[in-house]
């Protein structure tokens, strides 16, 4: 812990206690996206995703004090929130490399343009939470390389609309074998399918998903 936050402790991203950056309160309160019979978030045929993404999982129900903690993260400047927002969902990400091994994590890339903006890739600083609590690596190759709308109110045909060309391999990377992309949130798997489809295209056999929170 730094001078700083010693002589002023963290505020709660969650209810606003003082003491944690997210309190143990909150971090308990966090309801899990489904029950292990139903976690899982098979990619929609129709719209001819199963064929990147082979399985994506949520660790948590995306509401309440998550939320908050969500939006401080992403929106707030409060990049720290990562880490036990990371800690937190390790457990579930464990069940995730059950089914598909430990796979290094790929984090979901944001535009340069908000980059500057935020100082920041949310998903960047949570794969990396998510990786020291796991014991994986992250490969960060991905990039974003167009802005593009807010995916918040569309469907899932207008989302992946929306993102289609967005994504590409860094200058010179190369993709795993296979990999888990991280997002900080899943709502339709749209964003997490397109970027499946790069590293698929990039040569990856498989290409799995996991997101701190699920729209439910």
């Amino acid at each position: 812990m730094g001078l700083l936050e010693v002589l002023l402790p963290p505020a709660c991203a969650g209810c606003g206690r003082f003491g944690h950056r997210v309190c143990e309160v909150c971090l308990a309160g966090f309801r899990p996206a489904g029950t292990p019979d139903d976690r899982f978030a098979a990619a929609d045929p129709g719209m001819v995703v199963g064929d990147t993404l082979e399985l994506a999982m949520a660790a948590f129900a995306h509401g309440g004090t998550l939320r908050r903690a969500l939006q401080r993260l992403k929106y707030g400047g409060s990049g720290q929130i990562a880490i036990p927002l990371g800690r937190a969902a390790a457990p579930a990400l464990e069940a995730l490399t059950r089914v598909c091994g430990p796979l290094p994590l790929v984090p979901v890339p944001v535009h340069e343009a908000r980059l500057r903006q935020r100082g920041y890739n949310q998903a960047a600083l949570l794969a990396s939470a998510l990786a020291g609590a796991a014991g994986l690596e992250v490969v960060d190759i991905l990039e974003r390389r167009r802005p593009t709308a807010r995916q918040h109110g569309l469907g899932k045909a207008a989302r992946l609309h929306n993102l289609r060309g967005a994504f590409a391999l860094r200058d010179g990377a190369r993709s795993p074998p296979a990999g888990i992309l991280v997002d900080d949130i899943l709502t339709t798997s749209a964003t997490l399918e397109s970027c499946a489809q790069v590293l698929r295209d990039a040569g990856a056999a498989a290409v799995f998903g996991f997101a701190i929170a699920r729209e439910i």
